[in-house]
């Protein structure tokens, strides 16, 4: 459907939206093989559904019916050379007039792309701050679910953060350990070692997160290490970095002041890893083609 045809009632956004799902999926040209591939797309989708069910909302599809429904849609775009962002989502169907819509409600879910621009091998950084706002309670909702509800907190975060000079902030849980940033995860590089929160603090199970360092481990050689995190192993890191769908690898030269590395430059770790990420979801490698999902040439019409 072209997006300006696109409708929906107004009266199913606000309501259905408290317990919506949703995921963000990257699609990048090949120009070795000048195909667009999906990257890692049945397990967003599969990721998707887990996260409606743990919302009480029963969609009609599978994985499977999502991924062929995504490839159509990709193809129909016939934007050849072009990376393309894929955000699926879930929605309570029909109209409610309680925001807890009861369970076992049937869900609906949209599709929905458009090009974005790869920051890949571009040499960007950002800095962080450690939010003056914590991570919300997993106990309540938990973070394996990705769910827009959930990521008010980390708009909250955004704010704070960019108040105060830095471009990203830090979460950290009612422990007092770092758990990820807004729409990202974390890790640090120490003595050669990556080390990340484990999921126990209240971490998204990232796609992006799991293919680094089965890339880090495969391919470089790295030890990657999952436990709880304190604030200061942050300030005394040799790199820092953030992961996911929309950042791809984002390197950090400052948090809360303290400079990492000569604050100007990704570290070389984060760059080697950076570099691996990059070969593999453009396809120069072809280690790991089951994680991508081919875009066949849309008919001529």
């Amino acid at each position: 459907m072209p997006w300006e045809e696109a409708t929906v009632h107004i009266s199913s956004v606000g309501h259905a939206s408290v317990s919506a799902a949703f995921e963000g999926v990257h699609s990048y040209w090949s120009a070795e093989r000048g195909v667009l591939h999906g990257f890692r797309l049945r397990d967003h989708m599969q990721r998707l559904l887990d996260s409606l069910r743990l919302s009480w909302l029963e969609p009609e599809f599978d994985a499977d019916a999502l991924v062929a429904a995504t490839v159509e849609l990709l193809a129909s775009w016939k934007a050849s050379g072009k990376d393309l962002y894929v955000r699926p989502w879930g929605f309570a169907a029909g109209t409610h007039k309680e925001q807890m819509v009861p369970r076992g409600t049937p869900a609906e879910i949209a599709i929905e792309t458009w090009e974005f621009e790869s920051k890949l091998g571009q040499g960007r950084t950002c800095t962080l701050a450690v939010s003056s706002w914590p991570r919300f309670n997993p106990g309540a909702s938990p973070a394996s679910m990705k769910v827009f509800s959930n990521y008010h907190n980390g708009r909250l975060g955004n704010v704070d953060a960019r108040a105060r000079g830095a471009d990203w902030p830090v979460f950290l849980n009612g422990a007092g350990n770092v758990t990820e940033s807004s729409g990202s995860c974390i890790a640090l590089v120490k003595g050669g070692r990556i080390i990340t929160p484990d999921l126990a603090s209240g971490v998204l199970d990232s796609i992006t997160r799991k293919t680094l360092f089965q890339l880090a481990e495969e391919e470089l050689g790295l030890t990657v290490e999952a436990r709880p995190v304190e604030r200061t192993e942050l300030y005394l890191a040799d790199e820092i970095f953030l992961m996911g769908t929309a950042a791809e690898v984002l390197p950090a030269v400052e948090v809360d002041g303290f400079r990492l590395g000569d604050g100007k430059t990704a570290g070389e770790v984060t760059r080697a890893l950076e570099a691996c990420y990059h070969d593999t979801v453009r396809a120069v490698t072809a280690k790991h083609d089951e994680w991508l999902t081919p875009v066949p040439a849309a008919p001529a019409r």
